[in-house]
């Protein structure tokens, strides 16, 4: 049997039935809308951590340790052994306190930071210099400010040079960090910076417990860790008393979880497609019965059972065709809309979903359009010819 004119007949009988080929297309349609939607929700929920993750750095080691013993030194230089491996480490211990400029007073977040803290956290400068090693060591009351702290303070003046004050003490402004994301609705852009060398004048004490560590690569990263942790299990016997991790790891788990919920919401949402084929399959059985004497005399003239079959089978897979096509347009369009207002970000549906969720809704109208198809060809000429 020719296929073009198979396909004619097919879209002739949909045609013929639109309100009914809709609502049989209706359940592909929602299927696949869906699985579309939840998978590309999910990616962007899984970009939208990512992003947060790289915006503190990537390849960052987080060291912490709860003693009364003061490691700081050791610590730092073991650090700064691993040049091999690290690119930098700076202490990142902080503490809240009111920063005054003239009449102004704004409580922020101030780090005790190396010249090493930038690299290590992912900041880059709008303005003026970062503090110098010289600096620390010289224990220079200077400072550089977020762009939280630039705005609440200065506002439009240029902040460089300036002078704060911190517990009354008095710091230069030396630079400020480019803003990272939301101004002063952002921790990361309210803080201010100063040489950790000012621990014992702003807080009574030089002991350090937080560093935080930027290796060269992914690969570093883990090397770093394990010789940290090494060093730090020859200096406490129970290893509750240290943490050492990775943001990378962070990245890694979160990858896996929504991964996990990509797959259980496309599951969820496929079992509607599952619904479509049953709609299908009911459809077809119907379409069946209605046109059992056009069957009688195809079959009469010489239609084989093969021709029967491939008539319906086309007819079904047409249905969930043309339902997958108007599914992806749809979950395409509300995929963007629930992106903007969700991630504020624009979420395209993934290809290789999409291509999957269109084959899939055809492979179902063929699986659910096989048994009306079979029916059909098994009928009798001369029966289905006496049916009216």
């Amino acid at each position: 049997m020719n296929l073009g004119k198979t396909l004619a007949m097919a879209i002739k009988s949909i045609n013929n039935n639109k309100v009914r080929s809709f609502l049989t297309m209706l359940g592909i349609v929602i299927g696949v809308s869906s699985v579309i939607i939840m998978v590309s929700l999910a990616q962007g929920l899984q970009n939208q951590v990512k992003k947060q993750f790289e915006s503190m750095g990537t390849n960052r080691i987080m060291v912490n340790y709860w003693s009364n013993r003061d490691l700081t030194d050791g610590l730092y230089d073991f650090c700064l052994s691993m040049d091999d491996l690290v690119e930098g480490v700076t202490p990142n211990s902080s503490n809240w306190f009111d920063v005054k400029y003239q009449k102004k007073t704004w409580q922020t977040n101030v780090y005790f930071g190396s010249d090493k803290y930038d690299v290590c956290n992912n900041y880059e400068l709008e303005a003026g210099s970062m503090i110098t090693n010289k600096q620390v060591q010289n224990r220079s009351r200077v400072a550089v400010i977020g762009s939280a702290v630039k705005k609440e303070l200065f506002n439009y003046i240029d902040p460089i040079g300036k002078t704060i004050r911190i517990k009354g003490q008095k710091y230069t402004v030396i630079g400020v960090f480019k803003e990272k994301a939301g101004g002063a609705k952002y921790e990361a852009d309210d803080m201010v910076l100063v040489p950790y060398t000012n621990n014992r004048a702003l807080l009574g004490s030089t002991q350090i417990n937080n560093f935080t560590v930027r290796a060269k690569s992914s690969k570093s990263t883990n090397e770093a860790i394990e010789k940290l942790r090494g060093y730090l299990s020859t200096k406490f016997s129970n290893e509750w008393d240290y943490n050492v991790y990775s943001f990378n790891e962070a990245i890694e788990q979160s990858n896996q979880v929504t991964q996990i919920i990509s797959l259980v919401l496309g599951g969820i949402a496929g079992i509607s497609l599952i619904v479509g084929g049953i709609g299908i399959m009911n459809i077809m059985l119907v379409s069946v019965t209605e046109r059992t004497r056009e069957i009688g005399i195809r079959k009469a003239i010489g239609a084989k059972r093969r021709d029967i079959i491939m008539q319906f089978l086309i007819e079904s897979g047409t249905v969930s065709v043309l339902g997958g096509a108007i599914g992806i347009a749809f979950g395409g369009l509300v995929t963007l809309i629930l992106g903007k207002l969700f991630f504020d970000m624009v979420i395209l549906p993934n290809v290789f979903i999409t291509i999957g969720a269109v084959l899939f809704s055809m492979l179902i109208g063929v699986f659910f359009g096989f048994y009306p198809a079979n029916r059909a060809s098994k009928l009798n000429p001369i029966d289905a010819l006496r049916q009216e």
